[in-house]
């Protein structure tokens, strides 16, 4: 987080201590108030998985607005002393911002290809199930191959929300304004047409693994709990720490 910072903004030395100050204070409090619930629900999802042989929508929709849910409360940690950031930051800093900000965008568009985002997918399902069968494979080439990957959305909507920040970031209410709603309510800021098209992308995703879930082998669903539980356990590890 901190590397992402001094990426966008070139920090001071000053700039640089005071953020890794305050992060370990935000990430402890995310590893004692955030990780034993996302454990908890990891617990849940291994005890479903041992118990169901056959998975619905629902089922998959509903653990996966759990974990979301936890994602958005843990970055809500870090809302007061992000505000607290965005006032320490110098004008100078927005051009390098804005040139950091639109190279990080054409890297985006160059990482969507159908290619990599079956990379991705697979490396990511791959690391809860062992390994996927070849018609779970199939069945993910087909998805990638039939949905679009809405990446110039996915760039427009980050282009508008870097312009609000850097319209805002003359008045310093206005700017931390701003970087607030971006850590306690992200998705009312997304472009209206841009968030319709994520929403629905999440439920094909969601579709997908439900359907990939109930083509386990018995060797997948024995690897799906012990990593559910495994990781269940680490989380539990570091919130203790």
């Amino acid at each position: 987080m901190q590397n992402k910072a001094d990426d966008y903004f070139d920090l001071t030395r000053d700039q640089s201590k005071w953020l890794k100050k305050v992060l370990k204070i935000d990430i402890d409090k995310v590893k004692k108030t955030i990780f034993p619930q996302i454990a908890a629900e990891l617990r849940r999802n291994a005890d479903i998985v041992n118990s169901q042989k056959t998975f619905d929508v629902a089922t998959v929709e509903l653990s996966y607005e759990r974990v979301r849910n936890l994602f958005y409360d843990g970055l809500r940690i870090f809302a007061p002393e992000a505000v607290a950031f965005s006032g320490k930051l110098e004008p100078s800093q927005v051009n390098v911002f804005q040139k950091e900000f639109d190279k990080k965008m054409r890297d985006i568009k160059e990482d969507e290809s159908e290619k990599e985002n079956y990379k991705r997918m697979k490396k990511h399902l791959d690391s809860w199930l062992g390994g996927l069968t070849s018609a779970q494979k199939k069945e993910l080439e087909s998805y990638i191959h039939n949905t679009p990957s809405h990446v110039n959305e996915k760039v427009y909507n980050r282009q508008l929300l870097a312009h609000e920040f850097v319209r805002s970031f003359p008045d310093l209410n206005a700017r931390g304004r701003f970087v607030e709603g971006l850590f306690t309510r992200y998705e009312s800021m997304r472009e209206p047409a841009y968030s319709k098209l994520t929403n629905e992308k999440d439920r094909q995703v969601i579709t997908l693994v439900t359907s990939i879930l109930n083509k386990m082998t018995d060797s997948q669903r024995e690897t799906l709990i012990e990593t559910l539980r495994d990781r269940a356990n680490q989380l539990i590890k570091l919130s203790k720490k």
